[in-house]
């Protein structure tokens, strides 16, 4: 999906996402004005609204040109987290981390934030999740595009057992893969081609890729999606 992941470059997003579901689960996260919270993420939507609910944000990311896009938005950048997760005295009120899938686990994400944490502190984590068992086709595919998900269950499991007391969940809707993601690329992809940025055999390997995702998903969204977690640490 190399030609794929140029395109995302030049998206608001990286992943499937939306300015209404990051709403939605902000208010479920209960973060509030006073809050002093740390964001990671692959948007600056989410900041923003962060922002905008009177909380002091901090954004941080794990690609370059979103930390700089942020950094000319006027937002606080910190350090990428594998380079070292930022830390704030006595700990962050509240913690927003969305995530694609662990290639280290859940659980060493999830010891993370909870120990840049403080005790009563709100976290939001998200990842993607089988949300019910996949067909052989299905798992193939999604593990060779975005990595392995987890069971949704098993992040409860991981949560409850590192301490956190499980608030809430929400489940990406679709919406939010299809207006949130492939619309906009598949219109990038036209776009470009139209402009003749790409051209003949590289034009037909990029919508060809696309579509084949656009259609898996069409075929298979009620096995996977991003899901949140709004956790508090006790």
């Amino acid at each position: 999906m190399g030609f794929v992941n140029d395109l995302i470059a030049r998206m608001e997003r990286s992943t499937a996402g939306s300015e209404e579901t990051a709403r939605r689960v902000l208010e479920m996260s209960g973060i509030k004005k006073t809050d002093n919270v740390l964001f990671f993420g692959d948007d600056l939507c989410t900041p923003r609204l962060i922002a905008d609910a009177g909380a002091d944000v901090m954004a941080t990311f794990g690609e370059k040109f979103r930390a700089e896009a942020a950094e000319k938005a006027g937002f606080t950048v910190g350090t990428d987290w594998e380079h070292g997760t930022p830390v704030a005295e006595g700990g962050w009120d509240a913690l927003w981390f969305n995530g694609l899938t662990e290639p280290d686990g859940v659980s060493g994400r999830l010891e993370r934030i909870h120990d840049k944490v403080k005790k009563g502190g709100a976290a939001v984590y998200r990842t993607l999740c089988w949300l019910i068992d996949p067909s052989l086709d299905t798992k193939s595919f999604v593990e060779k595009r975005f990595g392995r998900p987890v069971q949704i269950d098993a992040v409860l499991r991981e949560a409850k057992a590192l301490g956190f007391a499980i608030e809430d969940f929400y489940i990406a809707p679709k919406s939010d893969w299809r207006q949130g993601f492939y619309e906009p690329m598949k219109a990038l992809v036209q776009e470009l081609e139209g402009s003749g940025e790409l051209r003949g055999d590289e034009a037909q390997s990029v919508a060809g890729e696309l579509k084949r995702e656009m259609d898996m998903f069409e075929l298979h969204s009620e096995e996977y999606s991003f899901v949140y977690y709004v956790l508090r640490r006790k």
